[in-house]
């Protein structure tokens, strides 16, 4: 017999969020068993007591005499279950409701009425719909915190419909989150594998993890990469306040760091440098911060398994077959060939910087990667 494989992330089991929700709803019933109860034995009671006193058991007489129990305790009082022994009828009607009503119904449907009112089922079935759904989610992203930084993410997540999970710590920034109506949150700490597992880490496509302090985002980057080691198909982004953060997030794992304060100085001296101009500058820039969700730019590897390696630009008709334009490449050494004339050989280990519409640029990606045999 084989040996069960063991993952490689322990025996962490994942947090099952909507089976949480589940329980709630179901402590919710427990809460409700006792007064229930006590409702429906108090009513069956009452239906006994007429029984004996009338000599009555047939069908249409035990319904009379429940439907009789039911209207006296609701004081509806719409007619009388009985048509014989009206005197002695309606002298246990009064005992039954001067004793069953306080001690019974009133208990019953005070404590059932305050249940309701205080479990917050509406709450209980709204998160365990969306962890329903959640759990429907695939190549998507795994976003943490809730701040300023993610939240101009997630607007751009949207725009571009990226499917992606929130993980908050912080409870107390649920009225924050709801009104921002994200498709999916938690609130927990994401540096728990279990955390990450049950916001299904295995099938996401990447991480991003902006927290103010970095130490948090170095246990988050370390946990998730303990769980998805490959960097080629799982992406980790995250931001830092120092270059030497920066460098101790890549060493442990990290695709790429960014460093706000670093970035932000670097944006003002290439306005002052190069003086921005109305239309350019803000197409560009719309490009580059996902801005524009009809335009993209995108760089795509040559591998060397690839059908255009030595392959002149224009003999690929990559424009005709994708609609996407090469504005510049790349050499493996770093120079960049920008504008190539069609009379560039492509070889392996190039990037080709690509500009196109979302959908042409993904298409682009497959048919420059195609391997030699498929060429024709």
């Amino acid at each position: 017999m084989k040996n069960k494989k063991i993952p490689h992330y322990g025996k962490v089991k994942p947090i099952n969020y909507r089976y949480i929700y589940e329980e709630q709803f179901y402590d919710v019933l427990g809460q409700l068993k006792l007064p229930l109860m006590i409702v429906i034995f108090t009513t069956m009671v009452g239906v006994l007591i007429f029984m004996i006193a009338n000599n009555k058991s047939d069908g249409q007489s035990v319904v009379n005499f429940f439907f009789h129990t039911v209207i006296s305790i609701s004081t509806i009082g719409y007619t009388e279950g009985y048509s014989e022994n009206a005197t002695m009828n309606r002298l246990l009607s009064a005992v039954f409701i001067i004793i069953a009503f306080p001690l019974g119904y009133m208990y019953g449907l005070v404590k059932t009425i305050q249940v309701l009112t205080t479990s917050n089922l509406d709450k209980i079935y709204r998160y365990w719909r969306m962890y329903k759904d959640m759990e429907k989610i695939n190549d998507h992203f795994i976003i943490t915190p809730f701040n300023e930084i993610t939240k101009e993410i997630m607007k751009d997540f949207k725009k571009r419909k990226i499917p992606f999970i929130l993980i908050e710590p912080d409870k107390r920034k649920e009225q924050e989150i709801q009104a921002f109506n994200p498709d999916y949150y938690v609130f927990d700490e994401p540096h728990k594998r279990a955390v990450l597992l049950g916001c299904f880490i295995e099938r996401a496509k990447g991480l991003i993890t902006a927290f103010e302090e970095n130490t948090q985002d170095l246990a988050v980057i370390v946990t998730a990469r303990l769980i998805r080691p490959d960097k080629d198909n799982f992406y980790i982004f995250a931001t830092a306040t120092t270059e030497g953060s920066a460098e101790k997030m890549k060493l442990l794992g990290a695709n790429e760091v960014i460093v706000p304060q670093q970035t932000i100085g670097k944006r003002i001296v290439s306005l002052v440098l190069h003086p921005p101009s109305p239309l350019v500058s803000n197409f560009l820039n719309k490009i580059a911060f996902g801005e524009r969700t009809d335009i993209d730019i995108a760089e795509v590897y040559v591998d060397e398994n690839s059908w255009i390696v030595g392959k002149a630009l224009k003999d690929i008709h990559l424009r005709k077959n994708t609609n996407t334009t090469v504005v510049a490449i790349v050499k493996p050494d770093g120079k960049m060939d920008i504008a190539p004339s069609g009379d560039t050989v492509i070889k392996a280990g190039d990037t080709l910087l690509l500009l196109g519409k979302p959908i042409n640029v993904e298409k682009a990606k497959i048919y420059i990667n195609k391997p030699q045999e498929v060429e024709t």
